[in-house]
């Protein structure tokens, strides 16, 4: 990675990650996503989540991001969720 980072973080011991701005994405381009899936008739047959639980955090979530509250936002949450969907749906047979 010499020439490509910086010397500093090249060279620093402990490395840190950073989150992608997901909190973003799940009120704006993946709001529609989240929708979607939480209606899919294959999702709530799983049994898998609370449907109405996740429907309050949804709209706790969109409160918190577009009112830039100082609260902790469900961002996690649906990542967790996202994922796990994901890798089921490709693991289905």
């Amino acid at each position: 990675m010499k020439d490509i980072l910086p010397e500093d973080t090249r060279n620093r011991i402990k490395k840190t990650g950073w989150n992608a701005p997901a909190h973003l994405w799940f009120v704006g381009d993946g709001y529609s996503l989240i929708q979607d899936l939480i209606h899919s008739k294959k999702f709530r047959e799983r049994g898998i989540y609370n449907i109405s639980k996740i429907k309050l955090l949804i709209d706790e979530h969109k409160e918190i991001i577009t009112n830039n509250l100082n609260k902790d936002n469900h961002m996690m949450f649906f990542w967790q969720l996202l994922n796990l969907e994901l890798w089921i749906q490709n693991n289905e047979k």
